[in-house]
């Protein structure tokens, strides 16, 4: 598990670290050659030359450690320097340019940027500004990142990519797309708010000896932490070894929320998948997946409902419609039933004015709402409106008042406990941005309920699997054609990933890298 923290504070922790022994020159010196062993896994074995764009701070420092160590290693590598004055050059950014120069390194000064060979180098480095930047990029800089720009091939970044706001995520339109970001002992946020994020890439967190204090609403899950929460599967189970789920959802215009909900379920391992939808919608539903069985009810008569006894946990809403019927199932279902529960869509619609429900609930109970239907359940038309972090903490105290875990959707999705504990799901991208993708994250999250995760962990490995599922998607065709079928069919790849992947300091993927930096099933 990684904790995100902001630029001032990782300058304080980098502070502390030098304080107790550790001196600035060693971090960057861990930092480059880290870096560095990620750049040489990103080239092609025939690949050409390498381009390193240096600024005059610590950031440039690392790049310029990472030039030294791939000259070292046989590499082509030339240095462009964006400043042309050595006195305002960092101390330890001076150090690492003179042993870089030492080593046979050749440089070249922002200056003659146009006698840059024209044929494009195999990867760009781009170490011109860090984490403390914010604002707009000027001056020597700016012409740097313009000519980079068009270089036309990967960019590696250096801890966060030039232009964008380690503590905002706001970026310069200018901002030179990384295909990877590696990050220092700790993830920035702003490389994980909008619209930093789509600049960030890949992102990878690099230990470098520096200490960062794990803080319960500041966790940021990764591979591997991932791995971790998945439930084991003993040699000697069985279909009831791994849970019974029940489902609840489908109208006659939305027959095909239930179907998608019941995929996601099915694609994560639980045993067995019961779906309950209305009578009129139930021959069109009714075993198009031979996998699950189907029952229907009777809309609006809660004596019609299944008996939830036999299940160990159920899912309520997609599809069921914003009605009167709707609210007598989920009036009924929080009312006499005593499982966990996830509840979503239509069941958060019908509960605005009425969250008291939920908090008499005796099971846990995991709401997975996106910010329009959050802003109904607590009654605030300016959720929508609000910025990532003021969202998350209107879920919060939501979360806090009821009693239960919130997933609250977005771009990053939080899920957070009734005791206020946060984690932060860097993964997904647009392509989930179309009507079903939450349908099958509620069957997703009912299954790890019924295998026995708690609602908070349910939601967590959920909202992580969904977002990689959709990003190894995106690695072999666009974003725009993405399905929510897509990603349930999916799913078994994304779990491979998950359980075999050597990076286990990857937040989140980005492109097709052969086996170089990850091997996608």
């Amino acid at each position: 598990m990684s904790y995100w923290v902001t630029p001032e504070e990782m300058a304080g922790y980098d502070r502390q670290t030098i304080a107790r022994g550790t001196p600035g020159d060693v971090l960057m010196e861990r930092a480059g050659s880290f870096a560095a062993r990620i750049a040489i896994r990103m080239l092609d074995p025939s690949a050409g030359y390498v381009e390193v764009w240096v600024g005059p701070g610590n950031n440039g420092g690392d790049g310029l450690v990472l030039a030294r160590h791939m000259e070292m290693s046989g590499y082509d590598v030339r240095v462009v320097l964006a400043v042309e004055n050595e006195s305002k050059i960092s101390e330890n950014c001076l150090r690492n340019l003179n042993r870089f120069v030492e080593a046979g390194g050749d440089t070249i000064g922002s200056s003659r940027i146009e006698e840059l060979e024209e044929t494009p180098p195999a990867l760009c480095v781009d170490a011109l500004l860090g984490t403390g930047f914010h604002g707009r990029l000027k001056g020597r800089i700016a012409a740097c990142v313009e000519v980079l720009r068009q270089r036309n091939c990967p960019v590696l970044a250096i801890d966060t990519p030039t232009g964008v706001s380690g503590e905002t995520g706001e970026a310069d339109p200018m901002t030179p797309g990384a295909s990877v970001t590696v990050t220092f002992a700790a993830p920035k946020i702003g490389l994980l708010l909008p619209p930093g994020c789509g600049y960030a890439g890949a992102v990878i967190v690099a230990p470098i000896g520096i200490t960062v204090p794990g803080s319960p609403d500041r966790a940021v899950l990764d591979v591997s932490a991932a791995s971790e929460l998945l439930p084991s599967r003993p040699a000697s189970s069985h279909k009831g070894t791994f849970g019974k789920v029940l489902l609840l959802g489908g109208s006659e215009m939305m027959p095909g929320a239930p179907q998608l909900m019941t995929l996601g379920a099915l694609r994560t391992g639980v045993g067995l998948v019961t779906l309950y939808v209305p009578y009129p919608v139930s021959p069109s539903v009714s075993g198009n997946i031979p996998e699950a069985l189907s029952h229907y009810f009777i809309p609006g008569d809660v004596t019609s409902l299944p008996d939830p006894t036999p299940y160990d946990a159920a899912a309520v809403g997609p599809g069921l419609g914003n009605s009167d019927e709707t609210w007598r199932v989920v009036r009924h279902v929080l009312g006499n039933w005593n499982l966990p529960l996830v509840l979503d869509a239509d069941a958060l619609n019908v509960l605005s004015g009425k969250t008291e429900m939920v908090k008499q609930y005796q099971a846990p109970i995991l709401l997975t709402p996106h910010p329009g239907e959050l802003g109904r359940l607590c009654e605030d038309d300016s959720v929508t409106g609000m910025e990532p972090r003021e969202r998350w903490q209107v879920a919060r105290r939501l979360a806090n008042s009821v009693g239960a875990s919130v997933l609250l959707k977005g771009r990053p999705t939080v899920v957070i406990s009734p005791r206020g504990a946060m984690t932060l799901i860097p993964t997904g991208n647009p392509g989930l941005a179309t009507g079903g993708s939450g349908d099958v994250l509620t069957g997703m999250a009912g299954s790890f309920l019924a295998q026995g995760l708690s609602a908070e962990k349910a939601g967590v490995i959920s909202a992580f699997l969904h977002g990689l599922s959709a990003d190894i998607l995106a690695t072999e065709t666009s974003e725009r054609a993405i399905l929510p079928s897509d990603v349930a069919a999916t799913m078994g790849r994304t779990l491979m990933f998950v359980e075999t992947t050597r990076e286990q300091n990857l937040l989140r993927l980005e492109g097709s890298w052969n086996d170089r930096l990850w091997n996608i099933p």
